[in-house]
């Protein structure tokens, strides 16, 4: 490539490292080195999710909104290109692919042994080459419309979508990801380029691979092949913009009845003014994650008492996420017994909070967490996907491990005082028809 290797990452604890090049368009382009794996993965993201519903781009004097939903639509109008679908054209190369759109982010993947270079090839060609025809942006719309109404049908995603509305009242975290039919009939082309234009900017993007590869080939080929905006790189500018989230939330409690076998029930917290990037940001959240694993993982005392009472199932899971200055928690699963489960939980983490951890028990939990964490590095996807992640918030993966060893108990006990706040609390519940 023209220039060499800017940047090499490692991390003797983990035994890993990640080799880094910023092209003339401002693409980062990261490469993490895997010797002996056969299977070789690349996803090419934009920090770019649901949320980003009103913003000023590039050239724009003020922000002005677009429709729900548009992140997700974009995604599946990249799909089809002149050649055909894009998903017929890597299973002729032998390899699976996907592309996900989450509240932040947008990932488009591959998976495959053999033909590595021609896929490399494919995903960079038609995430960067979009083809936002008016008769197949129509097409589109009645594709998705199913898909909207599909998921309105799944007891899960809409005891979800049922917190987050409970939780939050003005943040768009709480509106659907692909948006309603209302607002993805208001999509045409010119709004589609407007946010591929401000979005889609090779500042705005990373391509991440790993694998058993040779570096500077990888390299080599990314800047050949990727024909992103160079002349761009320093022009662009993006502002984004959410409404102020009160601390309180919209209602206590969402209730629905569905095709259920067994009631679904699902406990939330909410937090307003989280940082959005730095080691505040990756703190609090390693301290979260830490806290719901030592409270409600399947080795915690909780869980064990919950199960043998038979309030909760397998299913049952604890989970933190945060984005665009908001973050929330959200606990439970199937249960026979939703108000008995809320009562118990509710009772849990109030003595939690008045007793705080004992020092042994942290420090067990501690090596615990590590040792899962370090594990999750004999998968592909999980590097490639935690580390995109992280570089969006200005981070690094390696950091996390180094973060996770600087932990103290006192910062746990804070995170448990802070974040299970009653005045923040809201919780769903699907019911079985009859």
């Amino acid at each position: 490539m023209s220039g060499t290797v800017k940047n090499v990452f490692r991390n003797p604890t983990l035994q890993e490292e990640v080799q880094h090049a910023v092209l003339p368009s401002g693409l980062r382009i990261f490469f993490c080195p895997k010797p002996g794996f056969q299977k070789k993965y690349a996803c090419y993201s934009a920090y770019y999710g649901s949320v980003d519903r009103l913003f000023r781009g590039p050239g724009e004097s003020q922000p002005a909104p677009v429709p729900d939903g548009i992140a997700h639509f974009l995604e599946h109008t990249l799909f089809e290109t002149p050649q055909g679908n894009v998903s017929d054209l890597f299973s002729r190369n032998g390899a699976y692919n996907n592309a996900a759109t989450s509240f932040s982010t947008t990932t488009y993947l591959f998976a495959s042994g053999d033909r590595f270079y021609d896929n490399l090839g494919l995903l960079i060609d038609f995430v960067e080459n979009p083809v936002f025809q008016p008769e197949k942006v129509e097409k589109e719309k009645g594709i998705i419309e199913q898909e909207i109404y599909r998921y309105r049908d799944d007891p899960g995603w809409v005891g979800y979508m049922g917190l987050l509305e409970s939780l939050f009242q003005r943040h768009p975290i709480r509106i659907d990801i692909a948006g309603t039919p209302e607002s993805i009939r208001r999509i045409d082309s010119e709004t589609l380029h407007r946010c591929y234009r401000a979005f889609y900017h090779p500042r705005n993007m990373i391509l991440f691979v790993i694998g058993d590869l040779e570096s500077e080939a990888v390299f080599d080929f990314a800047a050949r092949r990727s024909k992103a905006r160079a002349g761009a790189a320093r022009s662009w500018e993006i502002e984004r913009s959410y409404p102020p989230e009160p601390a309180e939330v919209e209602r206590e409690r969402f209730e629905a009845r569905m095709e259920v076998a067994l009631p679904k029930f699902l406990l939330g917290f909410k937090e307003v003014g989280v940082p959005s990037s730095g080691r505040e940001f990756l703190s609090r959240e390693l301290a979260t994650e830490f806290a719901l694993d030592f409270l409600f993982s399947r080795a915690s005392d909780a869980f064990q008492e919950l199960y043998q009472a038979q309030l909760v199932l397998d299913d049952f899971s604890a989970s933190y996420h945060a984005c665009a200055g908001i973050g929330y928690v959200a606990v439970g699963g199937e249960t026979p017994d939703p108000e008995g489960l809320q009562r118990r939980l509710e009772e849990l983490i109030a003595g939690f909070r008045e007793r705080g951890l004992a020092t042994e028990d942290f420090e067990r939990q501690k090596r615990k967490f590590m040792g899962g964490f370090i594990r999750c590095f004999n998968s592909l996807e999980f590097i490639a996907s935690h580390y995109t992640y992280y570089r969006f918030h200005d981070l690094d993966l390696f950091e996390v491990i180094d973060t996770l060893a600087g932990l103290g108990k006192d910062l746990i006990e804070e995170r448990i005082q802070n974040l299970f706040s009653p005045q923040g609390k809201a919780a769903s519940v699907i019911l079985p028809k009859n």
